[in-house]
């Protein structure tokens, strides 16, 4: 397994895609060694990478699901995860996210949403009513290279962007639905656990 998630990695950064970065690894990794999820949702499988790093982590019996829209990273990640161990637990689906949200049933106790960050605020609205009370959100690159930060006119190519993740986070920050921590950890993570 560790040859493969190699393989992953020198392809990812010989392509420079998104995966999971190193500082980010220790933290989900401990924070899914707590959780022991049955029924986890990633968005944004990109090569599969983060969905190999989290699958140990699953209880016993349980299913990972996970989503790309990119053709072309899909059919990569479908071939890493049958070279893998967990080619049983995980399925991988192709296509816009919002979608498939409005399809699948769950309910979900683990979401690790790593897709386009404008869309963050919307996946969540789909997902409230199929998470399981206690169930954690895993959000990555919430200070979208430092620009969450940005007081005053943000660059217009990433004004939608960083307005939409804004209200992901006003969405995670409200006490009535979530209890919510921000980690600096890469480019930013939000844990965020679902009052049910």
């Amino acid at each position: 397994m560790t040859d493969l998630l190699e393989e992953i990695r020198s392809q990812a950064a010989r392509e420079q895609l998104p995966i999971l970065r190193d500082p980010e690894l220790p933290l989900l990794t401990r924070i899914l060694q707590q959780a022991k999820p049955a029924r986890l949702l990633e968005i944004g499988t990109c090569i599969g990478y983060s969905a190999l790093i989290m699958a140990p982590f699953l209880a016993e019996g349980g299913k990972l699901t996970t989503i790309e829209l990119d053709k072309e990273r899909y059919r990569t990640a479908k071939e890493y995860f049958s070279r893998s161990p967990y080619a049983r637990v995980i399925t991988a689906l192709q296509g816009d996210a919002a979608q498939w949200l409005s399809r699948l049933e769950g309910p979900w106790d683990f979401v690790f949403l790593d897709g386009p960050k404008g869309q963050y605020v919307r996946y969540l609205q789909l997902l409230m009513p199929h998470l399981l009370p206690g169930a954690l959100i895993v959000a990555d690159n919430l200070r979208y290279h430092d620009m969450i930060y940005i007081k005053g006119t943000l660059p217009h190519k990433h004004r939608t962007a960083v307005t939409r993740l804004r209200q992901f986070l006003s969405l995670i920050d409200d006490r009535r639905y979530f209890d919510s921590v921000f980690f600096e950890n890469g480019d930013g993570l939000t844990v965020s656990r679902w009052k049910g």
